[in-house]
């Protein structure tokens, strides 16, 4: 009987966990969620369960930290004061020292929030 030169399969990541390595103070904060009505939209967020174990590492796309005060989707982060969401809907102005940027943000379900239109699943600790 021939040996099989097959590698086995990979699992497909499916549950959306953070890795724990090296995680951001920012990023720590935002996966704990915010209670309060209206920010749902705290939280870390990634393109797929996947791209939920690459937080905080180098070369990791595909992604936004929300906080109350800070949001970021790659190396700068950007600070602001944001409100409550109305009807799941939120636009946030955002400052860095590169300038000022708006932010569209839409809530679809409590696990699942479209950043500038981009469709993103929340990833927990």
């Amino acid at each position: 009987m021939a040996a099989s030169s097959e590698e086995p399969a990979v699992a497909a990541v499916t549950e959306p966990k953070l890795g724990t390595a090296n995680l951001s103070t920012d990023t720590r904060a935002a996966a704990a969620g915010d209670a309060a009505d209206g920010f749902g939209y705290v939280g870390a967020w990634a393109i797929d369960a996947a791209a939920c174990g690459l937080f905080d590492q180098a070369g990791a796309t595909n992604f936004a930290v929300i906080t109350r005060s800070t949001f970021r989707d790659g190396d700068k982060t950007y600070f602001g004061s944001f409100g409550a969401m109305t009807d799941g809907k939120l636009s946030i102005t955002v400052r860095a020292a590169q300038g000022t940027r708006t932010i569209e943000l839409v809530q679809t379900a409590p696990d699942a929030l479209t950043v500038d239109g981009n469709a993103l699943i929340r990833c927990v600790e």
